[in-house]
């Protein structure tokens, strides 16, 4: 009967593998599935030699080690000894189906073939060590640990999924990194304290069980020590096997794959640093236009998850949420609005590391040799101040914060954990500003970003309840309170600092009466505002770019695009500018059939769909 059991446990361990493989991997050629299909029966059978082995000599201290026969003998009473098998199957399983399953829900139209058993085979060789350290009487505490640590990814990607309807891609991974810790207490404020609190207790539960399971029920075993030594030797295996830094099952899984290639991501990220000096050596701009009369400044607003839907300036609607901007627009001699201006990446770090570079979806540069606007404005004399209310986002450094660190200046609001700063902050940077120097002041807003009620203060508050929460009226109260916020920039750049331009985008657009995902989701996560201000001095003066610009209007545009609309702006000629790709310039080549979005994933000709911002 003992045998038997293993038996039963082998095929249907296979046949769960081959299932979940197979059932997730549609697209394979036949020889790939023979292939898989082979390596996955010799995981099998690593994973149940631990408990073949407990079979030939059995233990006299336990009545079975066999998982049914030790529930059954439990249901009578007398043992449960395999209790502690059965939790290591079930940690074993949840790696063997979480990825392949969540991936092939989320990719199933587009992607029936991912191609990455390890997965299934780390699931696999997880069980058999698993096994393995049980018998040898590994301490149940540690091994309780473990197993918990183990089932914690599984459980992390399920809640993933369950919050965005998705698997975690790098785009999610990125975020996890990038994200500030005052931004992850508003998420969490957002489902409302006892929710938080219940999935805290869900978690602490969970391992309160693992480990007392392990230390309840512990599997008793003893064997002669040849037998013993044999599985201490295979389970160090599949132990070093599993978990080997090079071509290790755990590295070849999906989840781990992922975090390598976010690593690697960064890494290449850090190489902008080191080839500052090379890239300022191979930039040359020829100065176009006539020089100002005087130290100038040109001043860049960079919004946050600004959707044009929901501005009074560029959709008609009940709520007037960018009076100052409206306003501003009647002047169409020195204001532009630009009501076709897309995003294309529907997060704050992969839309800006194009927009403010030469990186975009239609070259083939990477960002980390590609010259900023930071770059070309050294290149022209400018002192630069960059200011930011965003934060260090996150552990490392992003791609904004390299190329912000370049500026002369380069300062953050003061981000303290629970504490909200609003972009007003901003304005008492401005005084350090020299009027008596050239200067390309860039302005990084916290603007629209979720939670949106915690994006002005209550004071301010224009449509529904001071501190109650929803999300459409706040999320416009928002962008009000940005038009505010510009207004005073605009103040201040005209009266002290002889400003000639003032530009304004936003990063990425949001849908606000639905929760964010980090997936595309619908246009309206990508339909950005755009504007430009031009003084009298820099119309005289820059004539072909003002009248580029009028012609332009109409026209289609992503923001991975701003970096040659600056470089148009600034007025120069260069390698290492693309007049067709500047809305500054009447060589402008771009289309709506043209333009992409999602990473180059989305044409935004497909935006077909029509928002009513008053509902």
């Amino acid at each position: 009967m003992q045998y038997l059991s293993v038996l039963i446990i082998t095929a249907i361990l296979y046949a769960i593998s081959l299932s979940i493989y197979l059932g997730c991997n549609q697209g394979m050629a036949r020889n790939a599935r023979g292939q898989q299909s082979r390596r996955l029966l010799f995981a099998t059978l690593l994973a149940v030699s631990p408990l073949l082995i407990a079979t030939l000599f059995p233990s006299p201290q336990s009545p079975s080690l066999i998982v049914p026969l030790a529930l059954w003998r439990g249901v009578r009473g007398e043992a449960l000894a395999g209790v502690g098998l059965l939790l290591s199957f079930f940690v074993a399983l949840s790696w063997m189906i979480t990825y392949p399953l969540l991936y092939h829900l989320t990719n199933r139209r587009t992607s029936p073939d991912y191609e990455n058993y390890m997965d299934t085979a780390f699931g696999l060789y997880t069980l058999g060590y698993l096994w393995g350290m049980k018998l040898l009487g590994v301490s149940p505490l540690l091994l309780g640990i473990v197993e918990f640590l183990l089932l914690f990814i599984p459980l992390f990607q399920w809640v993933y999924y369950g919050l965005y309807r998705v698997c975690i891609d790098t785009n999610g991974m990125k975020i996890l990194q990038e994200t500030h810790i005052n931004e992850v207490l508003e998420f969490m404020r957002s489902y409302g304290w006892w929710r938080v609190a219940a999935m805290a207790l869900v978690v602490l539960l969970l391992g309160a069980l693992v480990i007392g399971v392990n230390i309840m029920w512990p599997v008793t075993y003893q064997a002669p020590l040849a037998l013993y030594l044999l599985c201490l030797a295979l389970t160090l295996f599949l132990m070093w096997y599993s978990w080997k830094i090079r071509h290790g099952a755990f590295v070849r899984t999906g989840i781990a794959q992922m975090f390598a290639e976010v690593k690697e991501y960064v890494e290449n990220n850090h190489l902008y640093s080191y080839m500052t000096a090379k890239r300022l050596e191979s930039l040359h701009a020829e100065r176009l236009g006539k020089p100002w009369s005087q130290p100038s400044t040109i001043m860049l607003v960079i919004g946050e998850s600004a959707c044009r839907d929901f501005m009074s300036a560029f959709t008609p609607m009940q709520e007037d949420t960018t009076p100052w901007l409206r306003q501003l627009a009647a002047d169409q001699r020195h204001t532009l609005l630009f009501p076709h201006a897309y995003s294309c990446a529907m997060q704050t770090v992969p839309a800006l590391e194009k927009a403010l570079t030469e990186y975009n979806q239609y070259n083939q540069k990477a960002f980390y040799d590609s010259c900023s606007i930071v770059d070309v404005a050294h290149k022209l004399g400018y002192r630069v101040h960059w200011y930011s209310n965003q934060g260090h986002l996150g552990v490392a450094d992003t791609p904004i914060t390299l190329v912000a660190e370049t500026s002369d200046v380069a300062k953050w609001t003061h981000q303290q954990v629970g504490t909200v700063q609003y972009d007003e902050e901003l304005l008492t940077f401005l005084d350090e500003v020299d009027p008596a120097q050239n200067n390309l002041v860039v302005l990084h807003l916290k603007g629209s970003h979720f939670n949106f009620m915690s994006r002005y203060p209550r004071s301010f508050t224009r449509w529904g309840q001071p501190g109650v929460q929803d999300n459409v009226v706040c999320y416009k109260n928002s962008i009000a309170y940005t038009d505010h916020v510009l207004e005073q920039f605009y103040q201040y750049g005209r009266d002290k600092l002889n400003m000639q331009a003032m530009l304004y985008f936003s990063d990425h657009a949001t849908e606000p009466g639905r929760r964010r995902k980090p997936n595309f989701n619908g246009f309206q996560m990508t339909r950005i505002p755009l504007f430009a201000w031009l003084s009298d001095e820099y119309i005289r003066c820059h004539p072909d770019r003002y009248e580029a610009l009028q012609q332009n209007q109409a026209k289609y545009f992503t923001n991975d695009l701003a970096y040659d609309l600056v470089c148009g702006l600034f007025d120069i000629r260069s390698a290492h500018f693309d007049e067709t790709a500047s809305l500054a310039s009447s060589q402008y080549r771009f289309t709506r059939d043209m333009l992409l979005t999602y990473e180059g994933r989305k044409h935004i000709a497909g935006d077909n769909d029509i928002i009513d911002p008053n509902k």
